[in-house]
């Protein structure tokens, strides 16, 4: 082993790890939308409600996790709670999966009959194990990298990660094929045994492999100081006067107390951490719609048959991982060049270049819902989708690298994962959102609106994306200077 390669050991160790819980979260994802679709009968509207409250749930469920985990758990016990929780889900989903019967009706409303509670049971723990797993692995590489090699540990972690989606995906795609519905219930089948074998792992491997870039083994003591307890500290240090008449505050009352211990450059911090929470909901939501309406639209209006095989709906999940993968290394091999050049793109650029390459793919999505509207095009090649995925994996690459840059530059390490929870809550209020626009995609049977805005075509559809990411990454041009003051860095090039 190379001396490099050496002192990021317990980064590999750890993001092979992660292959097999993002496997399954992906392999599910890549299925889920025509999960309720085709074996639970939902319509439409109905399929993106439940995508978006589902998701919406999953994604704001972090914030409570990130503090059990920071307060009750070393990272190696949340990360194994997280595996276990998610070996539960498969269970439940799988014999949800027994009881798909094709000759149901389509529904516009949730009925609570057997399949569908053991679905939305199996969704909850799949959603809890999510949790525990990605905050766990994402802080313990934060732990066992320093501030120089952070940035570089995140950027090897990523395309990992991406092999496990993209196998998660192959799974998907080789059982199921094309529309056998009836054969899910083996996903979740193997799904379990393969979280199984990962679990098994990371306890035979987390002694000897996770290690810091010096070779110390990573510190997995959790953390004993909450919110309550740096009050209490703040507490005896004042007179019995003072500690008399507060001493009864409630936990909000708690908070602000702690708050106003805060410095001015530690709350400047924060004022900026939370202004890009804003910023970054725009983008997912955009992103988000590559599992939701994009899987309506390739259903509709993409010519799957090849003559010689008919691609399923859900092999074309297989494009953002595999392009994740090719790309993961050549953005490694460009961020060394940048390094030895003294060229930071710190998160603020990435965050920007993110956002412009997203209204890129949604402008192309936007050209051909014109044509497709007037009646030039019945459907399109494949090669569009490619394309649009190619440039989604280009933007995502760039934007998730540079939301854990930022979470690592602006949290406290004692409160990371509660932090760290609040980044992934956004997706929560993005699937939401995403929800309710993925709800108006342009039917012949429906016509709809958007913040007031009719949808009476892909192209007014695709169109909002292009606006909503444009506004957001102007927004983040005009100000980024007076975010860089507030921000304090010792490097400005880090942002």
């Amino acid at each position: 082993m190379s001396k490099d390669r050496e002192s990021m050991k317990g980064t590999y160790f750890i993001s092979s790890i992660s292959t097999s819980s993002y496997l399954v979260e992906y392999g599910i994802l890549s299925i889920f939308t025509l999960f309720l679709l085709f074996v639970l009968d939902f319509s439409i509207p109905l399929t993106s409600r439940v995508y978006a409250y589902y998701y919406g749930f999953a994604y704001l469920l972090p914030i409570l996790i990130g503090y059990i985990s920071d307060k009750y758990l070393s990272k190696s016990a949340a990360l194994t709670v997280g595996f276990v929780s998610m070996i539960i889900s498969q269970v439940f989903l799988w014999f949800s999966a027994t009881l798909y019967d094709p000759n149901l009706p389509v529904r516009d409303t949730i009925v609570f009959n057997l399949q569908n509670i053991m679905c939305f049971i199996g969704s909850m723990f799949l959603a809890c194990g999510m949790s525990f797993a990605s905050l766990s692995i994402t802080h313990i590489i934060n732990s066992i990298n320093n501030e120089e090699s952070r940035l570089k540990g995140f950027s090897i972690y990523y395309p990992i990660l991406n092999f496990g989606v993209l196998i998660g995906v192959i799974i998907t795609s080789v059982v199921v094929g094309n529309e056998n519905y009836e054969l899910y219930e083996w996903i979740f089948v193997i799904f379990a045994i393969i979280l199984t074998i990962g679990l098994f792992s990371f306890r035979l491997g987390k002694d000897k492999y996770l290690v810091d870039n010096d070779g110390n083994p990573m510190k997995d003591d959790h953390s004993k100081d909450s919110i309550i307890e740096e009050s209490n500290k703040l507490l005896r240090n004042m007179s019995h006067e003072s500690i008399s008449k507060i001493k009864d505050l409630n936990f909000r009352q708690r908070i602000k107390f702690f708050r106003d211990s805060l410095t001015p450059n530690d709350k400047d911090k924060l004022t900026v951490f939370f202004i890009f929470l804003m910023i970054i909901i725009f983008y997912r939501i955009a992103f988000s719609q590559s599992n939701i309406s994009l899987v309506f639209f390739i259903n509709d209006y993409v010519q799957r048959d090849l003559g010689f095989f008919t691609v399923p709906v859900q092999m074309f999940a297989l494009l953002n991982p595999l392009f994740i993968l090719i790309l993961g290394p050549i953005l490694i091999k460009v961020n060394d060049k940048l390094d030895e050049k003294k060229i930071n793109l710190g998160f603020i650029r990435r965050t920007i270049l993110a956002l412009l390459v997203m209204v890129l793919c949604f402008t192309l999505l936007t050209v051909i819902g014109y044509y497709i509207d007037i009646g030039s095009v019945d459907k399109i090649g494949p090669i569009w989708i490619v394309v649009f995925e190619f440039f989604i994996a280009v933007s995502e690459l760039l934007f998730s690298i540079a939301g854990y840059a930022m979470v690592g530059d602006l949290a406290p390490e004692k409160y990371y994962s509660l932090f760290f929870g609040f980044f992934l809550a956004t997706k929560s209020v993005a699937m939401f959102l995403s929800g309710f626009i993925s709800s108006c995609f342009p039917t012949e049977e429906s016509s709809s609106f958007i913040f007031s805005m009719p949808i009476n075509g892909l192209m007014t559809f695709f169109i909002t994306f292009v606006v909503m990411n444009l506004f957001t990454a102007l927004v983040l041009i005009i100000y980024r200077k007076k975010l860089l003051e507030k921000m304090h860095l010792d490097d400005v090039n880090t942002a």
